[in-house]
């Protein structure tokens, strides 16, 4: 019966007593915010292939050890992926060309991942772009940043792809030189 006797709560009355509870200082998120964080392409390919770099120098390193165990995977879940590629440098997985690319990337995506407000025109990420490799002796301005990052991104990914391929090559050699010796023995 009670519910009956109440009226209907009108939507201002709702969202004015909302709004009253609010801690100061935070706002609701408004539907132009809610499109725009949709439409955020650019940082939706940052995070992505941050993500997928991550996994390919931690596939190349754990094909580097020639050791699947669990060990060395758990490992490498607690490194970073700038670590990560420092450390393949050193093993001389990538070189230093690439070292730096992945260091810019590393940077560019941690103004993505902490600013919603963050894009290309960002002064400290039009710095981090003007390192990348591709954008040696170009002229990078707010308006092609993004597409040199993507230049870089796609370089990146063809070193990869090579570094985990020489790790397989490279253990289908050490494979094979095992056989002939067990076959010698």
């Amino acid at each position: 019966m009670e519910a009956k006797n109440r009226k209907p709560v009108k939507y201002v009355e709702l969202s004015a007593t909302i709004t009253n509870k609010i801690p100061k200082g935070m706002t609701l998120i408004d539907n132009d915010k809610l499109k725009q964080l949709e439409k955020d392409n650019e940082r939706i390919e940052v995070l992505n292939i941050h993500a997928i770099f991550d996994e390919y120098l931690e596939t190349s390193l754990i094909l580097h050890f020639s050791k699947g165990d669990e060990k060395v995977k758990k490992l490498m879940g607690k490194i970073s992926m700038v670590n990560k590629a420092g450390l393949a440098y050193a093993l001389g997985i990538i070189d230093e060309t690439a070292l730096n690319d992945f260091a810019q990337i590393h940077d560019i995506r941690g103004r993505f991942a902490h600013s919603s407000r963050t894009n290309f025109t960002d002064k400290k990420v039009l710095k981090f772009v003007r390192q990348l490799s591709t954008a040696k002796d170009k002229k990078v301005t707010e308006k092609n940043s993004f597409k040199c990052f993507q230049i870089a991104k796609a370089k990146c990914i063809k070193c990869l792809n090579n570094a985990v391929q020489q790790e397989f090559y490279r253990l289908a050699a050490i494979k094979s030189l095992k056989e002939q010796e067990s076959k010698g023995d």
